[in-house]
């Protein structure tokens, strides 16, 4: 059998398909902090799939939070004990199951493109705002990987000249992900997280509001260039975000027709029809078709 399996920043999920053809999805597991820990968080994940399916699992596809050839992760900065790992020759070891790897983002558009919101599409972009922010292309129906597998990495996006480089962290991300707002709603008084902020935006607090609308205006001018640099059908936004779409998709459509080129004014934003769970079928979709999903 084939699973597919999801590494976010805080938490691990599988996904396998069942003799019905029914995408199933496994508990989510916490994220290790070490190399060794998470080999054995992997091994231990695959081993109870396949206790449970009574059948060996024979083919992986595991999605990272960074980049990666399909055998090597080579920079993944949530979590840098998986920098340059052959993570790939190192889990078939163990396993004795083939493996593929590929970015999170890239995934989550397959899923998309295989039973979500990009099924029957050809030009796609997706923008993932979890942990980080990431993102990935389909241009002709086929998902763009770029010259080191890196393609799609919007968190890079930079709005302002005057911002420090960060090494790790582009600029976007730094100041429209989840981890940025829950960085700044530890600044507010009382200090609040991600979530709260939310849930407070939602009932008009004004601080949480303007939080909550900076930084929805910072993503609505990152889509604007986005869709002018690839006219795609639609825009899919994915990650933990799905679940505020529709408190932040009043600013992104504003921006996107106020800063968008004349042509992309008015295209489509929507939700991941998979939401978060995108990346862990696109995994397992890359798992069914090899080499061949890219």
């Amino acid at each position: 059998m084939e699973l597919g399996i999801d590494v976010g920043g805080t938490k691990i999920q599988g996904a396998y398909l069942t003799g019905t053809d029914e995408v199933v999805l496994t508990p989510r597991m916490r994220t290790p902090a070490s190399y060794e820990e998470f080999l054995s968080t992997l091994v231990e994940l695959v081993e109870t799939v396949a206790q449970q399916q009574g059948e060996p699992v024979m083919r992986i596809g595991l999605g990272l939070p960074g980049t990666c050839t399909r055998r090597r992760s080579l920079w993944v900065p949530n979590l840098p004990f998986l920098h340059e790992r052959e993570l790939a020759a190192e889990l078939e070891q163990r396993l004795g199951a083939a493996v593929v790897l590929s970015n999170d983002a890239q995934l989550a558009l397959l899923g998309e493109a295989w039973r979500g919101a990009a099924r029957g599409r050809q030009q796609v972009a997706l923008v993932s705002v979890g942990t980080g922010v990431g993102g990935a292309l389909m241009l002709g129906g086929r998902l763009v990987r770029g010259a080191h597998g890196s393609a799609g990495a919007f968190g890079w996006l930079t709005l302002d000249r005057t911002h420090l480089p960060d090494p790790d962290h582009g600029f976007l991300e730094l100041v429209a992900s989840g981890s940025a707002l829950a960085a700044r709603g530890q600044q507010l008084d009382p200090p609040l997280t991600s979530y709260e902020v939310i849930a407070q935006a939602r009932q008009g607090q004004p601080a949480c509001l303007a939080l909550v609308k900076e930084m929805g205006h910072l993503l609505g001018l990152a889509l604007a260039s986005i869709a002018s640099l690839f006219d795609p059908e639609l825009i899919i936004i994915t990650g933990g975000l799905c679940e505020a779409f529709d408190l932040f998709s009043p600013w992104w459509r504003e921006d996107l027709a106020r800063y968008g080129a004349p042509a992309v004014r008015e295209t489509p934003i929507v939700p991941a029809l998979l939401g978060d769970k995108a990346a862990a079928y696109g995994a397992l979709r890359a798992a069914l078709s090899g080499a061949d999903f890219l």
